[in-house]
């Protein structure tokens, strides 16, 4: 019986650790700093115009659930809208592990497009006290983004976008 308690607490503390550290391989091989993807419809430069239009993503990883600052894993999807010009709109709906869902929670934000089309976003959600940035990368021709949040140093985030054509 001992032995079989120990086990079980040992799998419940390694748990989480063996999940985050799957989600950052996962994001080391998916998302290398050094891919320069080409937006082939634009002669192979990127800029802020590549991004233009209404953006499925599906959001997932460990972030903090709230007050308490523990971590928990996270869902969720989001549309957001770019203008082309350096800013966002969008839409959420995430659900934690332990906080529960929120839905159709507003938020904003600003984007740099670099000619490599890579690039960074500050992400500003209701009700979240500080901005969430991240660094991502366009590839299919600006067709999708592979997003992974690099601010607040807690969240293990990564979220891939893709145009929604209507």
């Amino acid at each position: 019986m001992h032995l079989s308690k120990s086990l079980g607490l040992s799998l419940r503390r390694g748990l989480p650790v063996a999940i985050a550290a799957g989600l950052m391989a996962t994001l080391a091989l998916t998302i290398p700093r050094a891919v320069a993807a080409n937006d082939e419809s634009q002669g192979g430069a990127c800029r802020n115009r590549t991004l233009r239009g209404d953006f499925g993503i599906l959001i997932s990883g460990i972030a903090p659930e709230g007050p308490s600052g523990k971590l928990e894993m996270t869902v969720g999807t989001a549309l957001r809208t770019y203008d082309g010009q350096g800013h966002f709109t969008q839409i959420d709906s995430v659900h934690g592990q332990l906080s529960g869902a929120v839905v159709d929670r507003q938020g904003s934000g600003t984007y740099e497009v670099r000619a490599d089309c890579s690039g960074t976003a500050t992400l500003f959600l209701t009700g979240v006290p500080f901005p969430i940035v991240s660094s991502f990368v366009i590839v299919d021709g600006g067709e999708e983004v592979k997003e992974a949040v690099m601010s607040p140093p807690p969240a293990v985030v990564s979220g891939v976008q893709r145009h929604v054509r209507r």
